[in-house]
């Protein structure tokens, strides 16, 4: 048996050998696909990365008005055909893409870090979530599980998981007979861009999956509001999250609204408190507090309040922001200028309760980058904003309960997002936690890494 410590060895070499290279791929102009043709503009934005905004990794064309309804037309359009393949001839395309994905997983790690600024575990953890997400949907055909094809889907993705859900879905929604128009981040295209080049390498039909970039949310509105479309899958966060909870839809559409949540954690009486704080630290800071997984909350009851919170602090100290390339790095940056501004708003609005963090980091390299250490606040009211609503930032807010019961009320008020979570060594708390909390998924003794970085299709 192949020993861990020499895997992850492994991974480091491997990682660090692709850096350079990537690093220096020579910057282009990147189209939006249609009906696999590539349409320019003319009007064009440049993606700059969060480690270093001088570091610019390309240049994509703004859509035209109306190219979003073109791009559904080319879906519609490579329909019939798609559809009427077999489901085995269809997971064929992506069992030989998923062969290239794996050969290429550092390579598609190091543009994680790079574009997005995931320390180098998230980045592999975001590749190989996408590698399972593929194998597992082909399985599925192996096993003649495979879903009746329906039609056009949209695919509308943040930065929130870059790679593993926008592919996910897409690939998911493909292999089902369907075909895809999707909508990436505008802040962290480059992803999708290099698995669709694996896919035009496998001969994918051209139209069966679109892609259009665009830096504001004006076209992944414009496709939410298409009425050709079958289903449409969005994960992410923010203003655009918000949009589509409360969109009008037609009842007939399919509709998968992946948000990013608070994930809350409940700790309570745990075998090792070092232990508990440990897990939950590294629930906190998974891509600096923006993946979709990543907690934003704890709960504890008053008997455990204190010797939680030490042993927390002792583990954020443990805590090393900075540049994500270097294997010492535990987080890196937040995505963008905005979003350190927000936290830094955050931390002046709530300083009498901020028991940890929140401050800018500065340092040789750091200085073009978005780098702040994780903020943690404690004693907010019940109805603060920090203890039930996400802001996809490194905030944590840790609340405290009278009991049990009390505790779980409060684990249930939480705008979950996919996951709760329990670290006990009490087996009837454990029980009274998994037949009463709320969430979708919940975890036990874990951190929230578990939950994984996008949900199928």
């Amino acid at each position: 048996m192949k020993n861990p410590d020499d895997a992850v060895a492994e991974d480091d070499r491997m990682y660090e050998n692709v850096l350079n290279a990537v690093f220096n791929t020579e910057k282009k102009d990147y189209p939006s696909y249609v009906g696999g043709v590539k349409i320019a503009s003319g009007r064009s934005f440049d993606v700059s990365s969060p480690i270093d905004k001088t570091i610019i990794f390309g240049r994509f064309q703004e859509p035209d008005e109306g190219l979003v309804d073109r791009a559904v037309e080319a879906a519609g359009e490579a329909y019939d055909s798609w559809s009427g393949i077999s489901p085995a001839e269809r997971a064929g395309y992506f069992e030989t893409a998923n062969d290239f994905i794996m050969k290429q997983r550092y390579r598609l790690a190091g543009i994680l870090t790079l574009s997005t600024g995931m320390v180098r575990k998230d980045a592999l953890e975001e590749v190989d979530r996408l590698i399972e997400i593929i194998d597992d949907a082909c399985a599925f055909v192996r096993e003649g599980e495979c879903g009746d094809p329906a039609g056009v889907w949209g695919v509308i993705t943040s930065y929130n998981s870059p790679l593993a859900a926008p592919m996910g879905f897409a690939i998911s929604a493909m292999i089902e007979g369907n075909t895809v128009v999707m909508i990436p981040s505008g802040l962290v295209p480059m992803p999708v861009y290099s698995v669709y080049s694996i896919l035009e390498m496998v001969r994918l039909p051209a139209g069966v999956l679109n892609i259009i970039t665009d830096k504001t949310d004006a076209s992944a509105k414009a496709l939410a509001d298409s009425t050709e479309l079958e289903g449409i899958a969005f994960s992410g966060s923010g203003v655009l999250a918000e949009d589509m909870m409360f969109m009008q839809m037609n009842e007939d559409l399919a509709f998968i609204n992946e948000t990013k949540g608070m994930n809350p954690i409940l700790v309570y009486k745990p075998a090792s408190m070092k232990e508990a704080a440990k897990l939950v630290v590294d629930s906190m800071v998974l891509y600096s507090g923006q993946r979709t997984d990543a907690t934003s909350k704890v709960v504890v009851t008053a008997d455990d309040a204190d010797s939680f919170q030490r042993a927390l602090l002792l583990e954020l100290k443990n805590i090393k922001v900075g540049d994500p390339t270097e294997k010492e790095s535990t987080m890196g940056p937040v995505m963008s200028e905005r979003d350190l501004e927000r936290l830094l708003c955050t931390v002046e609005s709530n300083r009498d309760n901020l028991l940890f963090g929140g401050k800018r980091v500065k340092g040789e390299f750091l200085e073009n980058g978005y780098f702040v250490t994780p903020a943690v606040f404690t004693g907010l009211p019940e109805e603060h904003d920090l203890n039930n609503m996400d802001n996809s930032l490194p905030v944590l807010s840790i609340q405290i309960a009278q009991d049990l019961e009390d505790a779980v009320e409060l684990i249930n008020s939480s705008e979950f997002g996919a996951s709760a979570g329990i670290i006990t060594k009490d087996e009837g708390a454990a029980d009274f936690f998994l037949g009463n909390a709320l969430a979708e998924i919940v975890f036990i003794n874990d951190s929230s890494r578990v939950v994984g970085t996008a949900p199928k299709v």
